[in-house]
């Protein structure tokens, strides 16, 4: 898989996360076969479309209004990331996700340095990044257990939400499918004359 150069440390709170989702594929074993036909189209995201923001460890730790909003939006940029590497990884989409990530690498790693912010902030500096890494973990092991859930319809799921977000064509458009659309709706979109 080629994947575009990270700065170190997020490419080590990759690797961690890479070492959970191992883990947990080991554990898992295989899928087991759906009798169902599974469904041509896709049924919505493969991730939560809105990611869960930790609270801060103490109620005395304060984001105003404009930071939450923007501490949202980088949690459900880098959820969608983190998804998109579980379905690179589980249904054999790596130059999808190649693509995802040479096409709007500075808006994820600008979405990454405002989580980074947050859990600093939301934390202290060490244990910040503690926190983080644990999150980031938790997060791609959610998401495998979902993936898995879906059996089948997981790489259907994912191959289409491959397809939607590469057809998006700046930042905007990705903040907006990161908040509420689902993939078939953005195809369909990018797809009207």
């Amino acid at each position: 898989m080629t994947m575009t150069a990270l700065p170190p440390r997020t490419a080590l709170k990759l690797a961690a996360g890479l070492a959970g989702l191992a883990l947990l594929t080991a554990c898992a074993g295989k899928p087991k076969p759906q009798t169902a036909m599974a469904p041509a189209v896709p049924v919505g995201h493969v991730y939560a479309v809105a990611v869960t923001v930790p609270p801060p460890v103490s109620p005395r730790i304060h984001f105003t209004a404009s930071q939450q909003v923007a501490n949202q939006q980088a949690f459900n940029v880098i959820g969608l990331k983190s998804a998109l590497m579980v379905a690179a990884l589980t249904c054999q989409q790596q130059p999808e996700y190649d693509r995802f990530m040479g096409k709007f690498q500075p808006h994820v790693l600008a979405a990454q340095h405002v989580m980074d912010s947050y859990f600093r902030k939301a934390s202290g500096r060490y244990s910040g990044q503690a926190m983080e890494d644990q999150y980031v973990t938790g997060l791609a092991n959610d998401q495998t257990i979902s993936g898995q859930a879906q059996g089948s319809l997981f790489c259907i799921n994912s191959e289409a939400e491959f397809k939607a977000v590469l057809a998006l064509n700046s930042d905007t458009a990705l903040d907006q499918f990161v908040t509420a659309a689902p993939p078939a709706a953005v195809v369909a979109s990018n797809a009207a004359p």
